[in-house]
C-alpha cells in the first residue's frame, strides 16, 4: 500500500465522519461528529461540536474499513486500532471505555485533555497507548494552539500523582504529542520549557509530529533542518523522541486533515 486510504462513514442523521487505514497497520476511528476543542490548526473541530458518536457507530467505521477492502490481506493488515480521528475522545469516554474494553485489537487514544480527572479514567482502562495532544511547554502558547484544553498545570499535575503507582509498561505507553509550527512554538524557549516540563515522566514518549497543510490555516511546519535540530535537542536532553512516520504526514488523512461532512447541508 503507498498512501492512506480513507473511508468516510455516513450516519443517520446525514453527516459524515471518516476513518483513516494507514499503511504502517494502524485503523484511525473517529469518536464524534465534529469537535468542540477548535485547534486552529486542525479541520476536525472546524463545524464545532454535533454529537458524540455510538459505540455502533465506532464498531461501524471499523466493519466498513473491512467491507470495503474485502480482501484477507487487507484485513490481516489491521494490526491496531487508534481513536484519533474526529473529535476528543474523553468527552465520549463512555463510550470510548467500552469499545476498548470490548476490542479484539489493541486501542490507543489521542486527547488534548480538556478535563484532567477524565484523562486519570482514561488512563486507568486496558488501553494501548494514551497520547496527549499539548504542542507546547507554555501555558500562553498551548491556549493559543488549544484553546479549550485544561492548562499545563492541570495536566501535569494530576499525571504527577498517579505516575509513581503506574508501572513502567503503562509509563511505556504514555506519550506526549508535539505538532511543531513555523513561528509559533519551535523556538529554543519552547522546546526548552516543554522539555522542562516531560522530562521527569520517565519512560514516556515525545511524538515529534509535523504540522498537515489545511485549508484555511495560517500554521505550517518549520524546515526540515529546524526540525531536525529541534529533534536533536530533545534526544539530547534525555527523551525518548518519535518522529512522524510518512503516513501521518500525507495530505490525505494525515494528522488534522479530517473533517466532518454534510453540516451545511443539516444547517441550511
Amino acid at each position: 500500500m503507498t498512501e492512506n486510504v480513507v473511508t468516510p462513514l455516513k450516519l443517520h442523521d446525514g453527516y459524515e465522519v471518516e476513518t483513516v487505514f494507514y499503511g504502517s497497520g494502524t485503523l484511525c476511528l473517529s469518536t464524534q461528529a465534529g469537535c468542540r476543542m477548535a485547534c486552529p490548526f486542525c479541520a476536525s473541530g472546524r463545524a464545532g461540536l454535533i454529537r458524540n458518536l455510538t459505540m455502533e457507530e465506532l464498531q461501524s467505521q471499523l466493519n466498513l474499513y473491512r467491507h470495503s477492502e474485502p480482501s484477507e490481506e487487507s484485513h490481516s493488515a489491521i494490526k491496531r486500532l487508534t481513536l484519533s480521528g474526529i473529535g476528543e475522545p474523553l468527552d465520549n469516554l463512555e463510550v470510548v471505555r467500552e469499545f476498548i474494553a470490548s476490542s479484539d485489537l489493541p486501542v490507543s487514544v489521542t486527547t488534548s485533555v480538556p478535563d484532567a480527572s477524565l484523562l486519570l479514567e482514561l488512563i486507568n482502562t486496558n488501553h494501548n497507548g494514551v497520547m496527549l495532544s499539548l504542542h507546547s511547554g507554555t501555558e500562553s502558547t498551548h491556549k493559543k494552539l488549544v484553546p479549550k484544553a485544561t492548562t499545563l498545570d492541570d495536566i501535569f499535575s494530576s499525571l504527577s500523582a498517579v505516575w509513581s503507582s503506574l508501572s513502567n509498561n503503562k509509563h511505556r505507553k504514555i506519550g506526549f504529542n508535539y505538532l511543531l509550527f513555523e513561528g509559533v512554538n519551535d523556538s529554543l524557549e519552547e522546546i526548552d520549557k516543554f522539555i522542562e516540563r516531560v522530562k521527569p515522566y520517565k519512560g514516556a514518549t515525545v511524538h515529534l509530529l509535523y504540522c498537515n497543510p489545511v485549508d484555511k490555516s495560517k500554521f505550517s511546519s518549520p524546515t526540515d533542518v529546524a526540525r531536525d535540530r529541534i529533534y536533536d535537542i530533545m534526544v539530547d536532553a534525555g527523551l525518548n523522541v518519535r518522529r512522524a512516520n510518512r503516513w501521518r504526514k500525507s495530505k490525505k488523512g494525515g494528522c488534522g486533515t479530517l473533517f466532518l461532512k454534510g453540516v451545511q447541508k443539516n444547517l441550511d
